[in-house]
């Protein structure tokens, strides 16, 4: 994989977690990158300081739900790197666990805007660049929930399902141009969310470690493994592979 990204802008939307491990991937790979973060700067911080020397082009604070923002530094990643011909997108909304009739509207609200709303818009924004320059490639992290349903995350299940929906759609309008959009599914990752919601009291840490247990293989996914999927779609070898689903997740969901 070294050098394979070389000369290639990377923006990635959420550099926490699964989306740290991309970074350094893509970094390692060859690629410029530039991530943004929700709220923990100093961690933001450790990642930039942690990347090959000169393939971090910068990092910043973004509210994904927040077009305007959006539209901001998708512009700032666009100048840094010398254009951006990758999107990577790893929104996720932090919350515990309850049945549908439990959860408030604007709780659900708050969820689909997060994990559909923010990768619509960073789509909508780094979009017209690729299709101008006739080469693009969009992975949007997801996660099977939006394939099985989900006990107890009803909306979110619900956002990732549209998140799938959403990416054939831009995959089916935009093919011609060389853009492919897949998006990423993962089961049960080794992160430090998951930890501390299999460790919850009530229906979070019931219906989680259901979920661990219900795993074929009978371990966690490790976010290499799942930033290794990612890395696989935004490289040279799946420019033939879009508008795909593609589960990372020990055989939790066959198809």
């Amino acid at each position: 994989m070294n050098g394979s990204f070389g000369g290639r802008g990377v923006l990635v939307i959420g550099g926490g977690g699964i989306g740290s491990q991309v970074c350094r991937d893509l970094a390692a790979a060859g690629a410029s990158v530039y991530f943004t973060y929700f709220s923990n700067a100093a961690t933001a911080a450790e990642l930039a300081a942690a990347l090959p020397a000169g393939s971090c082009a910068g990092y910043a604070a973004l509210d994904a739900t927040d077009d305007a923002a959006v539209e901001h530094v998708v512009a700032t990643a666009t100048r840094e790197l010398g254009g951006v011909d990758t999107l990577v997108v790893t929104a996720g909304h932090r919350h515990p666990l309850a049945l549908f009739q439990e959860t408030t509207a604007a709780t659900a609200a708050g969820i689909l805007n997060t994990e559909l709303g923010g990768p619509m818009n960073a789509v909508r924004a780094a979009l017209p660049a690729m299709v101008a320059a006739g080469f693009g490639r969009i992975v949007l992290v997801g996660s099977d929930s939006g394939k099985t349903g989900s006990v107890g995350d009803a909306a979110s299940a619900a956002a990732r399902g549209g998140l799938i929906a959403f990416a054939k759609s831009i995959a089916r309008e935009n093919a011609a141009a060389d853009i492919t959009v897949n998006v990423v599914c993962p089961g049960p990752t080794d992160t430090d969310l998951l930890a501390g919601m299999t460790a919850a009291e009530g229906l979070t840490g019931k219906v989680m470690n259901a979920v661990v247990r219900a795993v074929p293989k009978r371990r966690l996914g490790s976010v290499a493994e799942i930033s290794g999927a990612v890395i696989y779609l935004a490289g040279a070898d799946a420019g033939f592979v879009t508008g795909q689903a593609v589960s990372v997740s020990g055989g939790l969901t066959m198809q």
